[in-house]
């Protein structure tokens, strides 16, 4: 018997029966396969996601691009700039299309842009710190402070990357050096920065366990898609402790 095949309706009926509401600030981590066949595509899950959240929701997604980027100190002069309105994101086939959507924002951070349609998308994608993108000033920050949720389909906490805010918090984070490609002085260039290390899944499969036995974790499915909800706030609260815990300062990679 083959597999029906998922609807505009009924992703939007799983959406709500997960915990997804009007209003809601919502960044979605996604790998769009596991949700099953879906007629349009991903389009149509886009859609189901901009129905739930109504108007005065807003609709997040990463738009990273880190095939711009390079080791600190190594090779030429960059080959590609970032074009906010061109540059392809590399986090999968929901993330692109929901980047070419009409009237959706992106922010202005050459490696670890942020996407975001709605209510709240022109405050999230403002003023992109160029440094610890993914710390202060950062939209990232922002879901926090606008009490924003996450959703996590059919990925796990390796791909969470608000839990790269909660290390920033932590004085034992894990850093690193390398370089963006900015225009200086009219012309492209690199600019060696600092940000947060790559966890490999050392440490943020570990925090999402315990923030799920905590029981603040919504746990569903959309589609065929297993999925998981919560609150930003209440993973970077749990997060944060377990950083500081076990984290090793002398890992640090920062130069």
């Amino acid at each position: 018997m083959s597999q029906p095949s998922n609807s505009r309706a009924s992703l939007a009926a799983d959406l709500r029966a997960l915990g997804v509401g009007a209003g809601q600030v919502l960044m979605v981590h996604a790998a769009f396969r596991s949700v099953g066949w879906t007629e349009g595509g991903p389009a149509t899950l886009i859609r189901a996601l901009q129905d739930v959240l109504g108007p005065g929701g807003t609709l997040v997604m990463p738009a990273a691009s880190p095939q711009l980027g390079r080791v600190a100190g190594s090779g030429s002069q960059p080959d590609e700039m970032f074009d906010p309105a061109q540059t392809p994101t590399q986090m999968g086939y929901l993330a692109e299309t929901f980047r070419q959507w009409p009237e959706t924002l992106r922010s202005d951070h050459p490696l670890e842009s942020v996407c975001a349609r709605g209510a709240k998308a022109a405050e999230i994608v403002a003023d992109h710190a160029t440094e610890f993108c993914e710390g202060a000033g950062t939209p990232f920050e922002k879901l926090y402070t606008l009490d924003g949720w996450t959703l996590l389909l059919g990925v796990g906490f390796n791909r969470c990357t608000s839990l790269h805010y909660a290390e920033f918090l932590s004085p034992r984070r894990r850093t690193i050096r390398h370089d963006l490609p900015l225009m200086q002085d009219g012309k492209p260039g690199w600019v060696t920065v600092s940000d947060m290390a790559a966890d490999n899944s050392t440490h943020f499969l570990q925090v999402g366990a315990r923030f799920v036995a905590s029981g603040a974790v919504r746990s569903g499915r959309i589609g065929s898609a297993p999925c998981l909800l919560f609150s930003t706030r209440a993973m970077v609260a749990c997060a944060v402790p377990y950083f500081n815990a076990s984290l090793d300062a002398s890992r640090s990679k920062d130069a």
